[in-house]
């Protein structure tokens, strides 16, 4: 499989969705054709970002508000006092019907946006638009794929994964009467829910019989464990049943399909209603169409792959539903990657914002990483788009800890700690890595440029051998020398991936 892109180079000059300067913003841009989720995995972790099927380098040095690339480690993620209230808020809803007091929002800590829909810039308020949602040219990859079926043959998804639900028992639901599709007396088996405790002894048990102990052992560890205050997991609160004979006034189900699926096609409509009412009620935004609804959040150039390799799901472009007693009132688009779950957009209804949806679907997106992470170990953190320190609406991004940012110099990653903050504090642009001789690992070498992958017409090649054709017949097809686009596109991309993927030459 091949990644395919066409650079447009720099993009100046245009209104800032941060700082709302209408001619401050500075970025790099490029048209994905068609991408592998590992190839856009490489490039969100060298500060890249994508908006439908655009995606975006900010000038970080240049720029009026200078974005870092931002993750949280979801294996050591702790909840704080606030994320532990709004679950419960969430949960008293669905077990009771009472609406609590709308606290976060009042004070604007819970914008609903939690990946590229705040990341402003490249993602909404882009006066380059066109740019954004229109390829220079539509490429035919049916040519591209006989070259792609020579190497990587049978790298293809089964049909039949492709075209239905890619997830049809979300893994970060299933043991809580409100938040799966089982019913509240016991999801149909005919035996009642079990409480919380019970589920956290046998969930502590299942992973002393991971570590390879014996039922002795077992049994030790569990009496020593016995009377013992033991912190509640996120999952633990997300999962919190109602008491035995309770009836739950609400049922919150979540529903992960893949963009290109059938079953994502069928709930389009219910999608694109929830999207009009939060951009205009949200964001104050005129009406949306649904042309633009499907280029900025359904259309993805991530190819959809299965194997053994990758969870369940698959990696590629996907929406979480949140179906609350059948009626459609939040979706998370989301990216599953090779190394993480990456937040690209959420929106809601906003009948719903005292629940604190954002915040909520943060949590439960960092669960989902969890959750991919037992059969996919390499999936271990939750991306959530760009943090911008200048700009205060951003800084909620820093409340999920342990969470860390990228260096724009080095491409290294450093925790958002107080000396990092204090470092932003007096420049909105600085370099992370205090490291004088550290240095991208990853950066392009005179003589790597050699080996950046050209495509042209509908055969590719490696660049040397693109510019001896291009230098020969210059005269006769007028073709441009590309050296500078070239050796610009290789230095933002990094040697790998300049390597790997394919830059489209008309």
């Amino acid at each position: 499989m091949f990644t395919i892109v066409d650079f447009y180079g720099k993009q100046s000059n245009y209104s800032c969705g941060y700082c709302k300067q209408p001619t401050s913003c500075q970025s790099h841009g490029m048209w994905a054709h068609t991408m592998t989720c590992q190839d856009y995995q490489d490039l969100i972790d060298r500060g890249w970002r994508r908006s439908g099927c655009y995606c975006y380098k900010p000038e970080m040095n240049t720029t009026c508000c200078p974005s870092y690339t931002i993750k949280c480690d979801a294996m050591n993620f702790r909840l704080n006092k606030s994320h532990k209230k709004i679950i419960k808020r969430v949960n008293k809803f669905l077990k009771d019907g009472i609406k609590g007091k709308d606290e976060d929002t009042a004070k604007g800590s819970d914008g609903g946006s939690h990946g590229t829909a705040d990341d402003g810039g490249c993602g909404g308020d882009l006066e380059m638009g066109d740019v954004a949602r229109n390829p220079r040219k539509e490429l035919d990859l049916n040519e591209v794929r006989v070259l792609k079926a020579k190497e990587d043959e049978g790298s293809e998804p089964p049909q039949d994964v492709v075209d239905g639900l890619c997830l049809a028992k979300d893994p970060t639901v299933g043991s809580s009467s409100n938040l799966s599709t089982r019913s509240s007396t016991g999801g149909g088996s005919g035996q009642p829910p079990k409480k919380a405790k019970l589920l956290r002894i046998e969930r502590k048990r299942e992973k002393l019989i991971q570590k390879g102990l014996n039922a002795e052992e077992i049994e030790q560890k569990m009496k020593e464990a016995k009377g013992k205050n033991v912190e509640k997991s996120l999952e633990d609160f997300l999962d919190e049943e109602p008491k035995d004979g309770e009836q739950a006034a609400h049922r919150l189900k979540l529903v992960t399909v893949c963009t290109k699926a059938s079953e994502f096609k069928r709930t389009l409509e219910a999608s694109f209603a929830v999207y009009k009412k939060y951009q205009a009620q949200v964001h104050n935004d005129p009406p949306k169409m649904i042309d633009e609804y499907l280029d900025f959040l359904v259309k993805s150039p991530l190819q959809f792959t299965t194997g053994s390799n990758s969870p369940n799901c698959g990696f590629g472009s996907f929406h979480q539903q949140y179906w609350l007693d059948d009626r459609l009132i939040a979706v998370a688009v989301i990216d599953v990657l090779p190394s993480c779950v990456s937040s690209v957009y959420f929106f809601y209804d906003p009948e719903y914002r005292f629940l604190s949806l954002g915040t909520y679907a943060s949590l439960r997106e960092l669960a989902f990483t969890r959750k991919l992470h037992q059969h996919t170990p390499s999936i271990a953190n939750y991306y959530m788009g760009f943090y911008i320190h200048s700009c205060p609406k951003m800084r909620y991004k820093s409340n999920l800890y342990p969470s860390y940012l990228l260096c724009p110099e080095v491409y290294s990653w450093h925790p958002l700690d107080a000396r990092v903050r204090q470092k932003l504090d007096q420049s909105k642009y600085c370099r992370l890595n205090e490291d004088p001789k550290a240095v991208d690992a990853n950066a392009i070498q005179p003589e790597d440029i050699e080996e950046v992958l050209i495509l042209h017409g509908s055969s590719y090649r490696r660049y040397s051998l693109y510019m001896n054709v291009c230098l020969c017949f210059q005269k006769m097809v007028g073709l441009k020398h590309p050296d500078e686009n070239t050796r610009t596109y290789a230095k933002l991309v990094g040697k790998v991936c300049s390597a790997r993927m394919l830059l489209y030459e008309g």
